[in-house]
This record gives structure tokens, C-alpha cells and sequence, in this order.
């Protein structure tokens, strides 16, 4: 597998075939199932059953479980991908550091709410390392869903609100690695009993949102 991803790891002519309908049934019910189950323990059964289709004809479609596996990843990254571009056109230059990086984190939050299924897959390809090349994976996946870092980082530098010196793929490192926790407080019950984040929602979100903001801009040192 190259370090992009690219290369073999595509649906056969007999996939891109189908109707639109079909493919959506059969990528919604592989989605489900990595998102659910994991890659070692999900199953090409349970994905056909779903689907209503034959396991002869889903390997058809793809030549093994690891295509099945890296065709949904990408495909699910793109769509995460032109959603949030979408909705970005929302974040003007007109706003200060603090309403980019609030404004931004709500997109993300709105959008894993939206679609659950992304986010678990996400957060399975995040922690487990049982599927393959997972660590190619992960750097193609954080290639992308640093957006939201990026954006902050570059806004906070010409605004002058970041200092111009800045280590910026430390910062990003640092920021990235915070905003993935809190949105795991925010949608998995119980991860931090501290926070209690879980049941916040709308205004109370923006509240905690604005508190990291402050943190990070002004520093833990006295």
C-alpha cells in the first residue's frame, strides 16, 4: 500500500456499475459494520445480510476484506471532507481567533452527531492496530482532519493573536491531540467522570469550547 492510499484498493467495474442506490445500500452497510466490529472481528456476512446482496457478489465488487476495509476509509473521509468544506464558507475573516476556533469545533461536533458511523470508525482506526498498515492510515487520515487545526493555527499567526515563531507542527500536534479528547468527552458516556461532558449540548458546549480557547491562548504558567 502506498503512503496516499492509492492504487489497487478500488471497487471493480462491476461496483461502479451499480446504480447509485445499490452502491449507497452496500457502502452504508460496510460503514456500519468496520464502525461497529472493528476490522478483525467484522464480517463480509453480516455485511451482505445488510446489504441484501450474495457474499459472491460483494467479492464481485472487491477483491478482499482489506479492499472492503481501505475503499470505505477513503470514501468516508471524502465525504467528512466536502461537508466540512462546505460548511467552512461559514467562518469569515471577519471573526476573531476566538469565534474561528469555537465556530469550527462546532462543525466537527455537528457533523460526528450527524453522521455517528464516521466517528466510530474514526475512533477505531485511532486506537486499534489490527487492521492494515494502520499506521499508513493514520498519517493519511491526520493529513486531513487537521483542518480545523490548521485553519486556527494560520489565523492565530496573521492575526497576531499566536506568536509568529511558534513551533507550528508542535502546536498542531498539541491542539489536535486536546480537540480529538474533548470530542470524545462530549460523545462517549462515562470516558471522563471528571467533565461530565456528555450530556452538554448547544450553549453549554460553547461555554466549555471558550474555556479551552482561553487556556490555550493564555498558557497553564503564572
Amino acid at each position: 500500500m502506498s503512503e496516499n492510499l492509492r492504487g489497487a484498493f478500488l471497487p471493480t467495474n462491476t461496483f461502479m456499475s451499480l446504480s447509485p442506490a445499490k452502491q449507497e445500500r452496500i457502502v452504508s452497510s460496510i460503514l456500519e459494520e468496520f464502525a461497529c466490529y472493528g476490522y478483525s472481528v467484522a464480517s463480509t456476512n453480516r455485511i451482505c445480510s445488510r446489504a441484501g446482496i450474495s457474499k459472491g457478489s460483494m467479492f464481485q465488487y472487491f477483491e478482499n476484506k482489506e479492499d472492503i476495509f481501505i475503499y470505505v476509509v477513503k470514501r468516508s473521509l471524502k465525504e467528512i471532507i466536502a461537508i466540512y468544506r462546505e460548511k467552512n464558507l461559514s467562518i469569515k475573516d471577519s471573526m476573531d481567533l476566538k469565534e474561528v476556533f469555537v465556530r469550527s469545533c462546532f462543525l466537527m461536533l455537528e457533523f460526528y452527531e450527524k453522521y455517528p458511523f464516521h466517528y466510530r470508525l474514526y475512533l477505531r482506526i485511532n486506537y486499534e492496530v489490527d487492521f492494515p498498515d494502520f499506521k499508513k492510515i493514520r498519517r493519511y487520515l491526520n493529513k486531513y482532519v487537521s483542518a480545523v487545526t490548521h485553519r486556527f493555527i494560520e489565523v492565530g499567526i496573521k492575526k497576531g493573536v499566536l506568536k509568529k515563531d511558534i513551533d507550528a507542527d508542535l502546536a498542531l500536534f498539541m491542539v489536535n491531540n486536546m480537540l480529538f479528547r474533548l470530542v470524545e468527552v462530549f460523545f462517549i458516556p462515562g470516558v471522563d467522570p471528571v467533565l461530565n461532558l456528555e450530556n452538554h449540548s448547544g450553549g453549554d458546549r460553547k461555554v466549555v469550547l471558550e474555556k479551552v480557547y482561553q487556556l490555550i491562548i493564555g498558557g497553564m504558567g503564572s
